[in-house]
């Protein structure tokens, strides 16, 4: 029988795992749960606060109770490739048509430059710098939403005042490829986070959600010297996208193979 908090969520999470409680079934009431576990009614509140922040359970109120989340048996595959339009640059074809959120509008902004991005960018963590900061999605899925901010190198911006502003048809990645005379190349790296407050309210996320989190750097050469300079901070919802690309075999993966010599597990 479970006496903590974190056994009695254990055994309600096996239930839901195991399908014997499905997406919108009520859970046993309070009175239910504290007679069959032999618990306080605290310990009962714990356990189902630690599911609800899991984003497995939610309470509705009144005689609905807590209930299973319904949550989404798909995710739409963001495709990680560069592709241009009349419009300009955009990533991945399923999101060609993703406009800015109605109500909102790109915000430019001088902030102190997080630690991480900093390191991307080559300079101080704190280090004030031009953000370019929007909310996109899809006209016809309110739910299908991005937040995007673009940090830009203080040198690029010295070198193109016009990042800080209006920026003209093509955005700001053609402003640059204008100065560098040359193709930006991209990389991008994928993790996942713990949503802020402000985060989850823009992104409309259930509680327990995390965050898909890609960074996008973009590099050129100035005066023969990669120069990376913006690193772009995209999230998502990691419960409705997901990500993929293809995987490239390099030196000796590269076919035809040779047979394997030795054992894995051995050696």
């Amino acid at each position: 029988m479970a006496r903590t908090a974190e056994e009695v969520a254990a055994e309600l999470r096996g239930r839901i795992q195991r399908a014997e409680l499905r997406a919108g079934d009520r859970l046993p009431t309070m009175t239910g749960l504290v007679e069959e576990h032999g618990v306080s009614r605290q310990t009962v509140r714990e356990a189902l606060n630690l599911l609800k922040r899991e984003g497995l359970v939610e309470y509705r109120g009144g005689r609905s109770g807590t209930t299973v989340r319904e949550r989404p048996v798909t995710r739409l595959v963001r495709s990680r490739g560069m592709e241009r339009d009349h419009l300009g640059y955009y990533s991945g074809a399923n999101v060609q048509h993703w406009r800015l959120v109605p109500g909102t509008r790109t915000t430019v902004t001088t902030e102190p430059v997080p630690g991480d991005i900093a390191d991307l960018l080559g300079i101080e963590a704190g280090t004030p710098v031009i953000a370019r900061k929007r909310l996109n999605g899809d006209p016809e899925n309110e739910l299908h939403r991005q937040l995007t901010d673009s940090w830009l190198h203080p040198a690029a911006v010295e070198a193109l005042p016009v990042l800080a502003g209006d920026s003209g048809l093509g955005g700001i990645y053609d402003r640059i490829e204008e100065w560098a005379e040359q193709p930006i190349v991209w990389e991008e790296g994928v993790t996942a986070v713990t949503p802020s407050p402000a985060e989850a309210g823009a992104l409309l996320l259930p509680s327990g959600v995390p965050l898909l989190r890609v960074i996008r750097t973009s590099t050129v050469k100035i005066d023969g010297r990669p120069l990376v300079v913006e690193a772009n901070d995209i999230r998502m919802s990691a419960e409705l996208f997901s990500v993929r690309y293809p995987i490239t075999r390099r030196g000796a993966a590269r076919w035809p193979v040779q047979p394997a010599s030795a054992d894995f597990y051995t050696n």
